[in-house]
């Protein structure tokens, strides 16, 4: 049993490893310049750093969720998947507070690509977890497994793209209406 833990863990760290890899690629591709950083101006550089406060503290909201469900006895999902929730929590408090603060896109992003790849990352979290649940693995013994951090993933994508078309869309209306005044 020790020995598959270690596996388990091993496995974990090279899917990060993996992920963060490929993460680094998709960077060069959705930048205009090709290059691995997003450029931010100075004013979205203080939306971001405020954003990631807020994210901060959404993973402390997350953790207290988790630490309460824990505390009633409750279980939802495995560790593994309650732990995530924690860092989900902060990456959707930090995203949609640089969403609706213009500190999401970096000057040098293709937005096109951006949302072509967050659309492929969602669809594919999403053949993840239809496969977990045709094979009978998604729920075991009445908790959800480790592809509950799939549908994490596939919710927090929905949610980013539903606020980023939102937000596209003030823009829009916004910019009409200046040049209207004008």
């Amino acid at each position: 049993m020790e020995g598959a833990n270690i596996y388990r863990g091993t496995g974990v760290v090279f899917g990060i490893l993996t992920g963060l890899l490929i993460c680094v690629i998709l960077f060069r591709f959705v930048n205009r310049d090709k290059k691995i950083m997003t450029k931010y101006d100075e004013r979205q550089e203080a939306v971001r750093g405020k954003a990631y406060m807020y994210g901060f503290w959404g993973s402390m909201i997350g953790a207290a969720i988790v630490i309460c469900i824990d505390c009633a006895g409750i279980v939802i999902a495995n560790r593994f998947a309650m732990d995530f929730f924690i860092i989900f929590v902060g990456i959707l408090v930090q995203v949609t507070y640089s969403i609706w603060h213009d500190g999401y896109y970096g000057i040098n992003t293709n937005k096109k690509r951006f949302y072509l790849i967050s659309l492929a990352a969602g669809i594919v979290n999403l053949l993840v977890v239809a496969a977990q649940v045709r094979e009978g693995v998604f729920i075991v013994d009445g908790v959800m497994s480790d592809s509950a951090v799939n549908l994490m993933c596939v919710i927090l994508f929905l949610v980013v793209a539903a606020e980023l078309i939102m937000k596209d869309a003030a823009d829009k209306k916004r910019e009409a209406s200046e040049e209207s005044e004008d």
